[in-house]
Parts: structure tokens; sequence; C-alpha cells
């Protein structure tokens, strides 16, 4: 049996990131054709664009399968292989979705919730091979900071993790739209039919609960955020490194959220849908103009990002939970359209369960700091016992952030 280096390792995790990232981008696109109303069959770009990413994730799961078979026994390398076992659980997934998700567009055609069996079973699938690949990308990272010489240019590992990071903060948020989907609820388990929301007509069911289900989806953007600020701050020592990643999903937001909304209602002539009546051109510019000030959303998380030191004490790391939370909440872009032009009344309902998921994001991250910390990772992978590579000793100077 060969002997085994990281190095192995690295493409893997980078083709698996990478189709976590096309995966997310995809979907993003494709619910913005949903809420155009864009009559589609399966073989759409945004699909063309999910599914690349589907497959770049499983040839990643398969060469890290063949590469866990022949040595993830190996306990001083068990930990790097960690994540393809979470990835494998989302490919398994994805791949029953697949010829549903085929078949359904097929016969139906237009599909526009979320919450139906085919895309239920391909969101869980997304997010967990979405989380596989970039744990897998963060053992590599703490390994090449341990001192293995996984590559020669560790700005490559960062880039990666950060690309991770920034696709499981989309998926996540996706998850909280999906788990809040009560049209497509009440569509999936037949409390109201299809043609009750293609004619505009009120669903008890949706009504009665929406209130309940926006303030639900706001604490889960808001957690969702407050979690991947702390964890970037947490594994990059550098400051704004937390920003480059909430920056890169903003760019993705920022094109195939609003920017394909905006071009499809001045070009395409959409026919609308029940999310969306009547898109004009006139409601695209209008659109159009919001994308300077989403991309303001940015600036409190770069002040927060350059302002926060990396060793807190409990009670200022709770304060700063609680004051990311609302903030981070507006990297989701339909989050910030829908709340831009709110009255005060509004904003200040809207702060409730945005400061509570600010707290409970940084409670989670706080309950796994220590499987993200370096000192705990040189202890399970037993890399100063390594008879292959030398290890430098850790840098003693880096401290955690919050309580040890």
């Amino acid at each position: 049996m060969k002997s085994f280096s990281p190095q192995a390792l690295l493409p893997v995790y980078g083709v698996g990131v990478l189709g976590a990232f096309l995966q997310i981008a995809g979907a993003q696109w494709d619910v913005s054709a949903h809420i155009l109303g864009i009559v589609e069959t399966f073989f759409t770009p945004a699909h063309a664009v999910l599914y690349a990413g589907i497959g770049l994730v499983a040839l990643a799961n398969l060469q890290g399968v063949r590469l866990r078979l022949a040595h993830g026994q190996d306990s001083q390398y068990a930990s790097l292989f960690s994540g393809l076992r979470i990835a494998v659980v989302g490919t398994e997934l994805q791949i029953i979705a697949a010829p549903i998700d085929f078949y359904w567009h097929s016969v139906y055609g237009f599909d526009p919730f979320l919450f139906t069996p085919a895309h239920s079973i391909l969101i869980v699938g997304v997010v967990f091979g979405g989380i596989g690949m970039t744990l897998g990308a963060i053992r590599l990272f703490q390994a090449q900071r341990l001192g293995q010489q996984v590559t020669a240019r560790p700005w490559i590992l960062t880039a990666l993790v950060m690309l991770g990071l920034a696709a499981m903060w989309g998926q996540f948020n996706f998850f909280g739209y999906w788990i809040t989907d009560l049209s497509g609820m009440a569509y999936t388990f037949r409390i109201c039919g299809i043609k009750v929301f293609r004619s505009f007509t009120r669903c008890e069911f949706v009504s009665q609960f929406r209130l309940v289900s926006e303030l639900v989806s706001f604490g889960l953007f808001s957690a969702t955020g407050t979690f991947f600020f702390w964890t970037s701050k947490k594994l990059f020592r550098r400051h704004g490194l937390a920003t480059l990643t909430a920056a890169i999903l903003v760019a993705v937001y920022a094109v195939l959220v609003i920017g394909f909304m905006v071009y499809a209602m001045a070009f395409l002539n959409p026919p609308g849908s029940f999310y969306l009546r009547d898109p004009s051109p006139q409601t695209g510019s209008s659109l159009a103009s919001l994308i300077p000030i989403y991309l303001l959303a940015l600036i409190p998380i770069f002040l927060l990002d350059v302002g926060v030191r990396n060793s807190i004490q409990k009670r200022t790391l709770v304060l700063l939970w609680a004051l990311v939370g609302p903030f981070a909440a507006f990297i989701d872009a339909r989050y910030t359209i829908g709340i831009i032009g709110s009255d005060l009344s509004v904003l200040l309902v809207v702060a409730i369960p945005t400061v509570v998921g600010g707290l409970l994001g940084g409670l989670l991250i706080t309950r796994l700091g220590s499987r993200l910390s370096i000192y705990a990772e040189a202890w399970k992978m037993n890399l100063k016992t390594s008879p292959m590579i030398p290890v430098k000793s850790v840098d003693q100077e880096a401290k955690p952030i919050g309580p040890p």
C-alpha cells in the first residue's frame, strides 16, 4: 500500500467545495426564475449550474471514498476524512432526488414550491454535501497550520475554506426558506390546491401562520449569519476575512437573485406568479435601485470584523452575538428586499427574532468551538508522531474567540 499524504485530499475537497458553491448559486437562480413565473422544463441554465455542482460533489466523493478505503483506517489521518462521511450522505440523497425532480418537471412543468418531495430531498442533500466538503477543507486548513505540507501555497486553503463557508451560509439560509415554506406545505399535504395559489385566492393555512413563519425565518437568517461570522473569526487570524466570506455570498445574491430578476423583467417579459404579480421593466428598475443599498449590508459586518479582538470576555461576547445577528441577517438579499422601506414598528418587531437568532447562533458556535480548535485537532490527528512529515510548533500566540 502506498503511503498517504494529506496533499491527495486537496483536489477532493477543492472540487467538492466548488460543487457546493455552484449548487447554492444554481438554486438561488432557480428560485428567482420560479418567483417570476418563468415556465420551465427540467433543462434550464439554473438547473445546469445546480446539477453541475451536484456532479462535482459526487466526483469528489467518489475519489474521496477511494482514498478513505485505502488510508482512512490510519488514525493519524482519520479526521481528514470526516467530512466525506457527511458529504456522501448528501450525494446519495441527491441521486434519489434528481430522477424525481426530472419526472416532476417532465409531467407538470412549473414547480413553484420548495417544500415538495423532490425539492425537499434535494435541499437536504445540498446542505449535507456543503457541510461535508467544507468540514473537510477546514480539516486540511488546520493541518496546514499545524505544519503539515498540504500545499506550498497556503492561501489556496484559506480561499477554499472561505468559499466553503460562504456556500454553507447560503445553504443554511436556503434551508431556512424551505423549512418555513407554508405555501409548499399546504400544497404538498393538500391543504390548499395549486389552483388556489394561481388564482390568488387566499389559503387560510398560509394566512394563519404567515407571521410566525416569517419571524422564525428571520431568526434563522440571523442565527446562520452569526454562526458563520464567528466561525470565520475563529478560523482565520487576520481581520477582514470574515467580511470577504460574507462578500462572496453577497455577490451571489446581487447577481443571481436581484440581478437576474432585474434582467428578466427588462428583457424576458416574465408572466409573474403568486409570489410576484405583474412583473414589469418599471418593477425591475425599482429593484435595481436597491442593489447599492443591499451592498451596504457589508459595512456593519466589516466594522464588527475589524473591530473585534480575538480574545473576548464572555459577557462581551454575548452582547456581540446579539449585535451581529440583526446585521448578519441582511446578508440574505431576499430578506433585505422585504425589510427595506418598512416602518419603525415593523423593524422593532423584526429586531426581536434577529437578536434571539444571534444569541442562538453564538451559543452554537461556542458548543462547536472545540471542534474548530487547532489544539484539539493536534491531539486528534496525532500529528507530532507523524513519521512522514515534520510538524512545526503550534503558534502559541493565537488565542481563540470566547471563553476556553
